[in-house]
């Protein structure tokens, strides 16, 4: 419909005035209307008269002219159609200004780098949950190995514990760490008493042969000590009944002339007195020495009598026809009958028995051969008591 209006116009152009003045041989000028139902009031009329009475060439012109400007007034009238259908049309809202271009761009441009923004934070917060994942990790095995360790040294301590020849090793090193903590520490009085009886003799600078003084009346100590030590891992008595007295003088008589000697430099009548922490002083080694001469020989009787008592398994048969566990049960048996005939296992009324328990701490053994034990002095006794002969 456009473009029926531009040639409508087009040719309408070569019949209008120019400068108000008509072509020669051109119709009459025709106004074109804005709406195409109502006809202008500026339109020409168009004599009719004219129509009849006028050449046939003016007619035709004239029609010509009428039919141009019926389809200049449909061309207008189909154009303001699309024009108010284009006005309509909701799409053209849409166009976007230059300032709204711009406005879009930078939010655009925002939108992005909050966009960045998020990422950057989301792969650091994936990365530092990461390393606090492995940092876990790497404390929970940590952790896990550090318990399968303490698990080991448990079970190791258990089977220790658990195991006769184990536990008579823990009590030999004990025997033997006491026996040397006992005669380290009369080493170490012997010393310090002999630097005091040095310097009370002969003064800080005098001859060496000053110290040997003082260990003339220790070592005495120190061998008897040893020889009670060593007794009572024999299970005998140091000394023998009839040179009791005499040893016992003996050992009186040595521990009093040490205390004298270290102590006599200092007393108000043989020396010169002091205070009486000097004298404390003196006087401690020898005392020192007298607690190591007590202890050893006490220690000794004590750790000799468990080493002696232990039950220790069976590992070897040897000669006997009978299996290693049997062997051993009995030997334990003869050992229980022992005890309770010495007052140190107490019996069951209703059974006439030590208890499993008791069999088992006695001993230090594992529960189940305490029970065998039990069972065995049970049938023991069965047969005692069936067989009154």
């Amino acid at each position: 419909m456009s473009d029926l209006l531009i040639n409508a116009l087009h040719r309408a152009e070569g019949e209008t005035p120019i400068n108000g003045a008509r072509r020669p041989g051109a119709a009459p000028a025709v106004v074109p209307v804005e709406d195409s139902d109502t006809t202008s009031a500026t339109t020409p009329p168009v004599a009719h008269d004219g129509l009849a009475t006028g050449s046939p060439s003016a007619n035709a012109k004239k029609i010509r002219a009428m039919r141009e400007t019926i389809e200049l007034r449909t061309a207008t009238a189909g154009y303001h159609r699309e024009l108010a259908v284009l006005q309509r049309d909701r799409s053209r809202l849409d166009v976007l200004s230059a300032n709204e271009e711009r406005l879009e761009r930078r939010a655009a441009r925002r939108v992005r780098g909050l966009g960045r923004r998020h990422d950057v934070a989301t792969a650091v917060a994936t990365a530092r949950l990461d390393g606090r994942e492995r940092r876990a990790e790497r404390q929970l095995a940590r952790a896990d190995a550090a318990d399968q360790v303490w698990q080991r040294r448990a079970l190791a301590r258990r089977r220790r514990l658990l195991d006769p020849t184990s536990r008579l090793a823990s009590l030999q090193r004990t025997h033997v760490g006491v026996s040397l903590v006992l005669m380290a520490v009369a080493i170490a009085g012997i010393a310090w008493t002999s630097m005091g009886v040095h310097d009370a003799l002969v003064g800080p600078d005098g001859t060496p042969l000053a110290y040997i003084v003082e260990p003339l009346f220790s070592m005495p100590l120190l061998v008897i000590m040893t020889l009670h030590a060593r007794a009572a891992q024999w299970g005998r008595t140091f000394p023998a009944p009839e040179n009791r007295t005499r040893i016992r003088l003996l050992e009186a008589f040595l521990l009093l002339a040490t205390m004298t000697i270290n102590a006599a430099p200092v007393l108000p009548v043989l020396g010169t007195w002091r205070n009486v922490t000097t004298l404390l002083a003196h006087l401690a080694p020898p005392v020192l020495i007298v607690v190591a001469i007590v202890l050893q020989p006490l220690a000794a009787a004590f750790l000799a009598t468990i080493l002696e008592e232990a039950h220790v398994d069976v590992a070897d048969a040897g000669s006997h026809r009978l299996a290693a566990d049997t062997v051993d049960t009995l030997t334990l048996v003869t050992k229980v009958r022992a005890a309770i005939a010495s007052g140190e296992l107490e019996l069951w009324a209703e059974t006439g028995l030590p208890s499993v328990e008791a069999i088992r701490r006695y001993f230090g053994c594992e529960k189940r051969r305490a029970q065998g034990v039990h069972d065995a002095l049970k049938l023991l006794a069965g047969n005692d008591s069936a067989d009154p002969g």
